[in-house]
């Protein structure tokens, strides 16, 4: 994953650090930070991102990280959704997805 995307990510963990619950410019800026990691190329697991929250339950309020993966989930499905035919590379070196 790119710097950018990391910093990105903090962005969220220090909200939800630092949240009791989120209003709507903290859940545009989650909107905003997962949208731009898509864009930019990189992605992220849900599922890793459920855990790593399962994780920090005692430091965070429950609300707060039941919206953030809401929006992690939406952000995620919207992306694929408009995004069906793109290529995954395989490590090959042309990275068009074909093996050679």
């Amino acid at each position: 994953m790119r710097s950018d995307s990391l910093a990105l990510l903090q962005q969220i963990r220090d909200l939800a650090e630092n949240s009791k619950s989120l209003g709507p410019s903290d859940e545009d800026l989650v909107k905003s930070a997962f949208g731009k990691i898509l864009e930019s190329g990189d992605t992220y697991s849900v599922t890793e991102l459920e855990n790593w929250f399962t994780s920090q339950k005692n430091a965070w309020e429950q609300p707060v990280i039941d919206r953030i993966m809401n929006i992690a989930h939406y952000q995620k499905s919207k992306f694929d959704a408009s995004n069906k035919f793109r290529m995954i590379s395989d490590g090959s070196e042309c990275g068009c997805g074909g093996s050679h």
